[in-house]
């Protein structure tokens, strides 16, 4: 800590807790299986596999508040801490209320985990919907509704009050979006059942849903600038700033040094999760990181705003909840206390393994597959808007097996079925060849015009095995002997019977397909996390609330800094079922702690 900064941490006592809970959490319970225990000591203070959880820790402990500057280096009246869909929109509504806003973001453009998604998940009630008629569950469009379904859904485990703010400020933003932002939506297919989904109209094709938000949070971040939001990117939040009990700003990393920061109506932490820290997610998401093989968005959230939170005594909400999809290939094992995870963003490359081949656990059992064409028995329904549905169901069933792993096989045959799409599923299962006269091209890199590059990236790197003899992948996979085997055997008996001979998980006697001609393929696949929804606890103000069920005084966070959106112990999310899905969670998050901010100057 520099010399002018003074410590005037008095807020229950709680300041001098954290420092001691940090040292705890650091040589304590979450470590207990992230290194294996005995060694001798040696003169340097601690064994190699001591240290290494040490430092497993420390990336999960709280980061402890510091204590105002004697000089501010930089003021505004809210200081927002990311530049995601939470960021833009909070920044925006804040600064056409007549507030300055000085918006910090650690990368070098803004964006975020959520410019990596593609939806709007709602339920209506807003201008488009309206004009059609339309609202879930049904119409016309009314918030307790929602409440009741999602909390249901949820197991009652998601805060009632806050749902209700959601649900009635959510269409709200989707038309302040539309006015302030200029967001042109349109639903994501034709008919009223699309209208569960909204996409940017313009940044997707038939063909072509590669990286469509990069292109509309370009557009976004603009029209931040020219409200009048001071964006600065490369800049780094490193710790709250706390005077007499109540958070006043940030300290930063800047290009130039750190500065300081002060907010004086408060900050807003909306810099996403910890989708890259495995000590966190050991410690808060266990389940999940046990059934996750790979993270479907860039290292940029390692949970560090949470971790700030946690140093001024924020209660947390959401535990062992996460948002996934099916289908992710393990590309390689992680050392019990690595901290960060590993993305391999790859997702065209992916197609070739969501579809209904062969799926088994390590003990030889079939894997039930749900497709998202909504015609699976006897899992699905046949509403059109069951495909994330499926996908995050799907990522469930694979993360829950033995082991938190699922093994898929299949032949030779892969490619024709694959690009023609034989067994009819949808968006996110189809293999994508962008023609070269798709209006959009221009922005998806050449590698990824055609989904075949991609999973040859997969082969080359291993994480999909390919084998002359099934002898040999069943080997290569890891799984005992005879078990890939035999389930082949089974499989292609089932095949030549034309009948699913699995009484609980029958596929349709068309995608049984016989496992027959080499080469073979097979892969380890998990869950695909997209976010975790483990994270601050809010009240319907968006403000933070303590351990002691306390508002933290000046401190706001937006999802998914904030938790709860999803209840506790959600494996995968289901976006379509909680509300908003993860990148509609953002906007509504930002919105609902600027409006919170504007009402209480």
């Amino acid at each position: 800590m520099s010399t002018n900064e003074q410590h005037n941490l008095s807020r229950r006592g709680f300041f001098k807790a954290a420092a001691t809970a940090t040292v705890a959490t650091a040589a304590g319970g979450a470590l207990a299986a992230c290194a294996p225990a005995g060694g001798s000591g040696s003169s340097d203070g601690g064994t190699t596999a001591n240290k290494a959880q040490l430092a497993f820790g420390a990336a999960a402990a709280p980061i402890e508040p510091v204590g105002p500057p004697a000089t501010w280096d930089e003021e505004a009246d809210v200081i927002v801490v990311g530049s995601g869909g939470g960021g833009i929109t909070g920044s925006v509504r804040l600064v056409d209320a007549g507030m300055k806003v000085i918006m910090l973001e650690k990368n070098e453009k803004t964006g975020g985990t959520t410019s990596y998604g593609g939806m709007f998940v709602n339920f209506g009630g807003h201008r488009l919907a309206n004009e059609v008629e339309w609202a879930y569950p049904s119409y016309p469009y009314d918030p307790n509704e929602v409440v009741a379904y999602v909390n249901d859904l949820q197991q009652m485990t998601v805060d009632p009050e806050l749902l209700y703010a959601m649900a009635v400020e959510g269409p709200q933003c989707i038309d302040w979006m539309a006015d302030a932002l200029e967001v042109p939506w349109a639903p994501a297919s034709k008919g009223p059942a699309g209208m569960k989904s909204l996409y940017w109209e313009g940044q997707i094709t038939a063909k072509n849903s590669i990286e469509i938000m990069h292109f509309p949070f370009e557009m976004m971040t603009e029209t931040a600038k020219q409200h009048g939001v001071d964006i600065r990117t490369s800049t780094e939040a490193l710790a709250l700033v706390v005077d007499n009990g109540t958070v006043v700003g940030i300290k930063a990393k800047t290009a130039d040094g750190e500065k300081f920061f002060r907010g004086t109506k408060g900050v807003l932490l909306t810099a996403g999760g910890f989708e890259m820290n495995r000590a966190m997610l050991s410690k808060y998401a266990p389940t999940c990181l046990r059934g996750v093989v790979n993270v479907a968005t860039p290292p940029y959230n390692d949970g560090a705003c949470i971790r700030m939170g946690l140093g001024v005594n924020a209660d947390l909400s959401g535990y062992n909840s996460v948002a996934c999809f099916d289908g992710s290939v393990e590309w390689e094992p992680y050392d019990e206390c690595a901290t960060a995870m590993n993305a391999h963003v790859n997702k065209d490359g992916n197609q070739a393994v969501r579809q209904p081949w062969l799926l088994i656990n390590r003990m030889g059992q079939r894997v039930p597959y749900l497709s998202t064409a909504g015609t699976s028995y006897p899992f699905m329904n046949t509403d059109p808007d069951s495909m994330v549905t499926a996908l995050t169901d799907q990522g469930a069933v694979e993360m829950s097996q033995p082991g938190g792993r699922t093994y898929v096989c299949f032949d030779s045959k892969y490619e024709d079925l694959v690009n023609e799409n034989y067994f009819g599923q949808s968006v996110c299962r189809v293999g994508k060849v962008i023609p070269d006269d798709d209006p959009l091209i221009d922005r998806v890199p050449e590698w990824q015009r055609d989904w075949r590059n991609a999973f040859q990236i997969m082969v080359d790197a291993g994480a999909v095995k390919k084998c002359d003899t099934l002898e040999e992948l069943e080997e290569a996979l890891g799984l005992r002997t005879g078990v890939l085997t035999q389930a082949v055997k089974d499989w292609n008996a089932a095949c030549a019977a034309g009948e699913d001979s699995v009484p609980t998980y029958k596929y349709d006697p068309a995608w049984l397909i016989p496992i027959e001609e080499p080469p073979y393929y097979g892969a380890k696949i998990g869950g695909n996390r997209f976010a975790t929804k483990c994270g601050l606890r809010v009240n319907k103000h968006m403000q933070v609330i303590d351990t002691e069920g306390a508002v933290i005084d000046g401190l706001y966070a937006g999802w998914h800094t904030a938790g709860g959106s999803n209840g506790e112990n959600n494996i995968a999310g289901k976006p379509f079922n909680g509300i908003y899905g993860d990148v509609g969670l953002s906007f509504v998050g930002g919105y609902m702690a600027a409006g919170a901010i504007i009402e209480a100057r």
